[in-house]
Parts: structure tokens; sequence; C-alpha cells
């Protein structure tokens, strides 16, 4: 039997279900229907006091149960009829003005960009299904709006947004190269700013991938480099210098307008590693086999399948693949040969079945040795190739590289042969970075990363990058009052435990560490601090260099720039402005390399009739719209 709600029944009994006693007069009443408005009459005319309590107990129960969370299940919902009101509202579509629709707007504009969509994404039946569902009041857009969208208000918003970041560097660095898309026929060059901003953080911005018309001549290059820095309000004293390859019409271009710049170091390495690789003709014959095996199995998937199949079936081992050398990418053939000695075992399997070319033992050793003579090779393009990466590294790591193929050379293992290939590698390096001590971009750079300080320079290397130091502190005129930033010197205290960033364990930052960590005490009796209290500021700056230099070195896995943070606001403060200066330079123009990737992706097969400008817009979108919202979220 349903149970009663009604609050009726407390002054009433139930006979059966047409009829009900009353408790107060005993007396039986009809309730044919089984309603009780006879009863609430009969209460009302008869005990009027017992009606009026019944209404106030009606009441209260009425409003207990409004302010009740509803039980009903999500189906019972869905279920619930709903106004003509609400179904109006539910199919009528929002105005583009809506600040809902506005926003929608914009996030699909952002995720065109980012995810290297074709315009006409939008106008795809999938993704019109998906908004309808998701939200039927939008009014969805066509490509056209959102080529406008992008290309213009979105552009401009971050662009502006962009420029006021600039205006937060003193001193900005830039990487430029050129990219010709082959299948557009559209040559494109590249412009990225680097910076230190007052907070100690590293920013990368992507300014231009300008639509570069006519030859890559040098005085064209100029003409449209300076165009870009024009656009972005970039003044010539701004510029710290200009990370570019070694092609001589990026040099010329640099020549003619007075730039200040430096070669893409990981370009000079690459260029040794081509010049390993050729030095020797039984070297060379023995790529040239590995890339015909590598060749066979990316050719053939039947050969794929079986290499896994033996792998994974008589060798127990990891399914892998041969990888093959792609001459545009840097360490292609590293990774090809690595990858080889790798699956060794499953290769020599393979190929006692099937007619392809097998390595002799004494090939398969050799292989071995031009792997390792590669290792650090391939370990400094990576580490150089890292966003967080500062010019201050490269003196320490084509330091570290010659000494670590000087011990390899060395080895016992290592025939005269490879000497002799090392030994060449080693003169290779020596004339390709013999002028790295006297450039000041790296000189300086290097000098003030805390954590290589003058590790690297001798006594009169150290005493020209101290005075090239104090000439650039003169000239900036950063000390406004001498008498009041002058101080008796401090008494030298604890050094700051620095957080350790988690980075990737190598050998040759095993081997850097090593040689930081020796010879400390040494370095440390190298300055003395002049106590008498001067005004010269010149005397002045080389106190605070003697004191910089008797600071402890931080670990090679410290953060520099968390450093000069912590100390740059103190006795170091005059230093600070130089220091973001120099280690805002990175040490190759792999952000240009990145560019272009992305670039790669835009012109794909449905969108290779893009215009220039927009593929520019669209680069600058996908790049900047993410660092901003970080820069922002702090």
């Amino acid at each position: 039997m349903k149970p009663k709600s009604s609050c009726i029944w407390n002054y009433f009994i139930q006979v059966n279900s047409d009829s009900a006693k009353c408790k107060l007069c005993m007396k039986t009443y009809s309730r044919k229907g089984g309603t009780t408005t006879s009863l609430k009459s009969h209460l009302k005319s008869v005990h009027a006091t017992e009606y009026e309590e019944l209404i106030k107990l009606e009441t209260e129960k009425k409003n207990t149960v409004s302010v009740q969370p509803s039980t009903s299940t999500p189906l019972q919902e869905a279920k619930k009829q709903i106004t003509l009101k609400e179904t109006l509202a539910k199919n009528t579509k929002w105005c583009t003005s809506n600040p809902k629709s506005m926003e929608i707007d914009k996030l699909i504009s952002e995720m065109i960009a980012l995810q290297d969509l074709p315009f006409n994404f939008v106008e795809g039946i999938g993704f019109r299904r998906l908004m309808q569902f998701i939200v039927p009041n939008y009014h969805l857009r066509g490509r056209h709006f959102f080529t406008e969208n992008i290309c213009g208000q979105l552009y401009e918003t971050l662009a502006k947004q962009i420029k006021d970041l600039l205006t937060q560097i003193e001193k900005i660095s830039f990487t430029t190269d050129i990219w010709t898309e082959p299948s557009s026929n559209v040559s494109l060059l590249s412009l990225t700013a680097h910076g230190i901003n007052g907070d100690f953080r590293r920013l990368k911005v992507i300014l231009k991938c300008h639509t570069f018309d006519g030859r890559h001549t040098g005085d064209l290059v100029l003409e449209n480099i300076k165009t870009m820095l024009k656009e972005w309000g970039v003044v010539k004293e701004k510029i710290h210098c200009f990370v570019r390859d070694s092609g001589s019409n990026m040099i010329r271009a640099m020549k003619l307008g007075d730039i200040p710049d430096v070669s893409c170091t990981i370009h000079q390495l690459q260029l040794c590693v081509r010049t390993l690789l050729d030095c020797d003709e039984d070297i060379k014959a023995l790529i040239s086999k590995c890339k015909k095996i590598s060749t066979h199995f990316n050719h053939s998937q039947i050969a794929r399948t079986e290499l896994h199949k033996i792998q994974k079936e008589q060798l127990n081992q990891e399914c892998l693949s041969v990888i093959q050398e792609c001459s545009t990418r840097w360490n292609s053939t590293f990774y090809m040969l690595q990858r080889m000695i790798r699956i060794q075992d499953s290769l020599c399997l393979y190929a006692s079945k099937h007619n392809i070319s097998q390595l002799s033992p004494e090939e398969w050793l050799q292989l071995k040795k031009i792997v390792t003579i590669l290792q650090p090779f391939e370990e400094i393009t990576r580490n150089m190739s890292d966003n967080n990466t500062s010019i201050s590294s490269v003196i320490p790591l084509i330091h570290t590289l010659k000494y670590t193929l000087h011990t390899e050379g060395n080895k016992q293992d290592t025939n005269e042969k490879f000497k002799s290939i090392i030994k060449s590698t080693v003169d290779q390096l020596n004339s390709r970075f013999s002028d790295l001590q006297s450039n000041n971009f790296f000189a300086i750079a290097t000098y003030l990363d805390p954590r290589y300080k003058t590790k690297f320079f001798n006594e009169v290397a150290k005493q020209n990058i101290e005075t090239e130091i104090m000439s650039i502190f003169d000239a900036a005129d950063t000390s406004k009052n001498e008498a009041d930033n002058i101080v008796a010197p401090v008494e030298k205290r604890a050094r700051m435990e620095l957080p350790a960033e988690t980075s990737h364990s190598s050998n040759v930052q095993s081997v850097l560490s090593n040689i930081l960590l020796s010879s400390d005490e040494e370095d440390d009796n190298n300055t003395t601090l002049d106590k008498s209290p001067v005004f010269d500021k010149f005397v002045f700056v080389k106190n605070i260099l003697n004191e910089f230099n008797k600071e402890k070195r931080i670990s090679i896995s410290d953060d520099p720039l968390l450093w000069w943070k912590v100390n740059g606001n103190t006795k170091f403060q005059p230093l600070q402005s130089i220091a973001r200066q120099f280690l805002s330079c990175p040490p190759s123009s792999v952000a240009s390399e990145q560019l272009f990737s992305g670039a790669g992706l835009i012109y794909d097969p449905l969108r290779n009739r893009l215009e220039g400008d927009k593929a520019s817009k669209l680069l600058f979108v996908k790049y900047n719209t993410l660092l901003l919202e970080s820069i922002n979220t702090i």
C-alpha cells in the first residue's frame, strides 16, 4: 500500500478505500475517489481549531520540501516536460557579439594555429556535428571568418603583447635563417628574439617569418632584416648580437649592416662531423654499406616484419627497426650506426637467410669505434639545442669535446687509422673554434656564468675579459651615484644552495663536471680583493669582479639565472645588467630550425597554396600563444 503523505491523516483513520473515521468525533465519512477533500471539509466545518493546525502543518511541509535537493535521477529530469520559453531559448543561436560566442571563436582560431590545421577544417562535417552537440547555441563560422580572425584580430592582439614584452628586455639577441618550401615555392626568412627580463627569466619569442622574394643575396637579406626589426620597433642600440649560419649571404648581410654576429655552433660542429666521416675511404665505404642495409628495410614492409619476428621470437629482444640516415638532420648518421650496433644479432641472423650486405667482424668493431667517437658530438648537439642553454656553455663544451677525443685517441684499442682520424678532427675543432676565447660574446658570457667563471681562461684572457667588462660598464654608465653604491667589502657569506635541475646524465656532462671540480683552490687563490676605499669606478668594478671570482662556482646542474636572480640584487648588482645581456644569447640557430619544422607542417598537401604572409602569421600565433599564457599565469 502506498504510504500516506497528507497531514489530514493526523485527524482521520482509514476504514477502507472509500471511507475514513474522524478521530475527534468518531464518525465515519465517505471519501469516494480516494481523495481527502471531503475530509478537509468536515474538519473545517466541525473542528475549526484542528483545521487551522492542519493548514499550518501543510504550509510548513511545503516550505521544507521546496528547499530540499531534488532526488530525481538525470533520466527523470530529462523526461520532464520543458516550457515553450525554454525550448525556444535552447534552439536560439547566440549573436556574434555574445561573450561566449567570441571566446569560442578565439579558442577555435588558436586551435587551428596550434594544431597546424587547414582553415577549411571548420567546414568539415565531423567538426560541425561535434560543435552542434556540445554548443547548440553557437553559430559556427566558415573558413573565411577564421582566416581573417587569425591573421587579423588574433595576430594583432598577440603582436601588441609581444611588443610590450620586448620593452622589458634591455639587450636582445636574435637568430635568423632562410628556408624554402619546395611544394609552394615560398622562401621564408626567420627572426627569433632571445632575452632575459628583469626577473631573470629566459624568453624566446618568434617575431617573424618574412616572405623572401628574389635572390638570396646578402644585400636583400640585410634589407629584409632591417624591415623586420623596424616593424617590431627594435633599434640598433638594443641589439646584442645575431646568431646565423655560415652561409656567405648571411655573413655579408651582417657585415654590410655592421651588425654584431656569431656563427651557429652546431653548424660548425656538424661540419667537423662531416669532415670526420669523409676523411677515410674505408670509413666512407663502411657507412655506405650501412646505408644500403638501412634502405633495404625501409623499402620493404616484409623485411621489417621478419626482422621484428627474429628479435621477438628467436632473441627475445625488443622490436626495433633500422634507422635511415637523413642528410638534412643533425646526427642522423650517428643514430643510424648506433641502432645497427644495438640490433647487430638480429641483422646477422636476417642476413644469413637473405641476399643483403653483411658486415665482417672487423667492420663491426670499426662501426663501434666510429659511434664512440661521434657520441660526444651528439651529446653536445643535444645540449646546445636546449632552449635553456646559453652561449656561455660553448667554450666549456668544446674544451670537454677535445679532451674526450684526446682520451679516446690514447686508448689501447684505438688503432693508428682512428688515431689519425681523431687528430684530424681535433685539428678541425681548433681551426673552426680558434677565436672563442678572444670573441667577447663567448668569453664574457662564460666568465659571467657562475658555473664556469675563469676556469677555462689563462691570466691574459682573464685580464682582457675583465677590461672589456669594465669598458661596457663605463659605456652603459650603470652606476648613477658611485658614492652611494661603494660600500665596505662584504664578509664572504656561505654559498646559497640552489635547486638542481633534473637533466639527462651524459658522458660529456660527467667529464665537464670533473674538469670544473678540479683545482678549485688554485682558482680561488688567483684573485685578491682591494680593500682600500676608493671612488674610482674602474677600481670599483675590478673589486666586484674579484669578489665574484672568489665565490665558489655552482654545480654544473644548477641554474645560472637563478644564481644571478638571488645574488644580482646584492653586492653584484652592477654586473646584473651585463649578465642579462651576455647570457641571453643562444649558442645556435636551433630556434630558427624548429620554426622551419613548424612551417613544414603548415605547408601540407591541403595547404600548399597558402600565402607567405598568412603562413608567417600562423607561425607567430602558434609559437607565441602558449608563451604568453605561461608568462601571464606566473
